[in-house]
């Protein structure tokens, strides 16, 4: 009995378009360390560049973010005051300070009913405090801010009488500290 050998003809790989493959030496899948050092190097150059962006946004921010605090702060508490010293009778020299840090400002006004009050306007451990009657009312400045300097300075003309004031609010710590500084002038209504 004979036997048969059965040959079958392979053809080389090709692909798809028929183009045939050659497939030379021992050839291996996988990466060289060549290779894997290259794309640890791309790898951590992406990092480093992704952190830095994050850094610059977070810095960005918190001074965004402190502005913003300064600008609300300086907003409410100059307004209050604009609107006091508008409608004050006069200005009390004997209960403020004018012309140093820390200015204090004593106004002499009258309530809704027409009985007289007075308003003050005073810091309080680096907060802008408002009294009325001499009971302290609240805070004009919040507490993630401080005011470090206050000063008023009092105008009087032959026609009127106005206060001037003067006034540095300053938030954050570090690289994204920030500190500004407000003036504003009011005149008294019932003095023109």
């Amino acid at each position: 009995m004979k036997k048969l050998l059965n040959f079958q003809f392979r053809t080389p790989p090709s692909d798809f378009f028929g183009n045939w493959k050659l497939k030379i030496g021992n050839s291996t899948k996988g990466f060289s360390l060549v290779e894997m050092l290259f794309y640890i190097a791309i790898l951590a150059l992406s990092l480093v560049a992704v952190l830095q962006t994050l850094l610059v946004v977070m810095r960005s921010y918190g001074l965004l973010r402190n502005a913003q605090h300064i600008e609300q702060d300086a907003t409410l508490s100059l307004e209050r005051m604009y609107r006091e010293i508008r409608d004050a009778n006069a200005v009390t020299d004997a209960g403020s300070t004018f012309g140093a840090h820390p200015g204090k400002l004593l106004l002499a006004t009258a309530d809704a009913l027409g009985a007289p009050r007075t308003v003050e306007f005073l810091l309080d451990n680096g907060k802008l405090s408002l009294k009325e009657n001499g009971v302290v009312s609240g805070l004009l400045t919040s507490t993630s801010t401080s005011v470090s300097n206050l000063v008023f300075r009092k105008i009087t003309t032959p026609r009127s009488t106005g206060v001037k004031i003067e006034m540095t609010i300053e938030t954050g710590a570090g690289a994204s500290a920030r500190s500004e500084n407000f003036y504003g002038t009011a005149v008294l209504r019932d003095s023109y």
